[in-house]
């Protein structure tokens, strides 16, 4: 568990103790409100950085998202002109956050040897 992680379950275990630790429970409950009090900056600290841990995540999930429908519809814009093995003109994603992506188009050179297909660039292709 990581020290913050640590540092929130000694507030809730220090309030949960105070609050049972006594006979009369409104005696108890003040104790414990006061420990959170007393750790209150450090607690909407903590309450900060998850809610912006969890918009990036969110923003993060949300780029993804838009990277994998623009490669699609990439690969759905590819060509194939054949010519004793093919040439292939295609968009290229480069795997990185790009606000560019896809790149190109280019054209590759496509054959098989040996069973096996060999791709090999041609260069930017005219749109």
């Amino acid at each position: 568990m990581s020290e913050v992680g640590k540092k929130l379950e000694q507030i809730y275990e220090a309030m949960l103790e105070a609050y049972r630790s006594e006979d009369d429970k409104e005696s108890g409950a003040r104790k414990a409100i006061q420990i959170y009090q007393d750790n209150l900056d450090e607690i909407l600290n903590t309450q900060t950085a998850l809610m912006e841990i969890l918009d990036l995540e969110r923003s993060l999930e949300e780029g993804l998202k838009a990277l994998e429908e623009e490669r699609a519809k990439a690969e759905k814009k590819a060509r194939t002109i054949r010519t004793g093995g093919s040439v292939v003109i295609k968009l290229v994603p480069c795997g990185k956050h790009c606000s560019g992506c896809p790149h190109g188009p280019y054209a590759y050179s496509v054959h098989k040897e040996g069973g096996k297909q060999i791709w090999k660039y041609l260069g930017k292709a005219q749109r």
